[in-house]
């Protein structure tokens, strides 16, 4: 991936063009909808994690007429060439965002996220080890920590009075 020397990340442009070299490498079709995805999110003004949804209403603004059903079928199969990450934000939808590598990101960390106020932040991504560590020995279970966000009381909120809380 050819990247802005002056910038250790790779510019949307360039995410996206290499995602879509990995789409053909895995000689899988590059779609208007595969790409509208790719596009928003790689936009440095999203927010790190969309939904479907709100993935469906930014393609549907850039790229009107694409039908939400081809948007989750995009996700899926983005998803499944490694481009895009899912993860189960507690009882929320998933929430998407692109792959650690075509961002230059690190992917060791954990998903962290307030009941009360929906803020995701990222803790340490040895955090679970000992308790992967425990389920593997026991059990033979392999933990996927990136699947799915921790959820709790960030200290912010924790420390807000529970009348001025504002639920998410």
């Amino acid at each position: 991936m050819h990247m802005d020397p002056a910038s250790p990340h790779p510019t949307p442009a360039q995410t996206v063009d290499e995602a879509v070299r990995r789409i053909r490498a895995h000689g899988e079709r590059v779609t208007v909808a595969r790409t509208a995805v790719l596009r928003v999110l790689a936009d440095p003004s999203a927010p790190g994690y969309l939904t479907a949804d709100g993935i469906f209403a930014e393609v549907n603004r850039a790229a009107p007429g694409v039908h939400r059903t081809t948007i989750y079928r995009a996700l899926d199969a983005l998803e499944r060439l490694g481009l895009v990450v899912q993860t189960r934000m507690g009882q929320d939808a998933a929430a998407y965002r692109l792959a650690g590598e075509l961002t230059g990101e690190d992917e060791t960390f954990v998903h962290v996220r307030c009941n009360v106020c929906g803020t995701v932040t990222r803790a340490a991504g040895d955090l679970l080890d000992d308790a992967a560590k425990r389920l593997a020995d026991d059990s033979g279970f392999r933990l996927d920590p990136m699947g799915v966000a921790l959820t709790g009381v960030c200290a912010n909120c924790a420390t807000t009075p529970a009348s001025r809380r504002a639920a998410p």
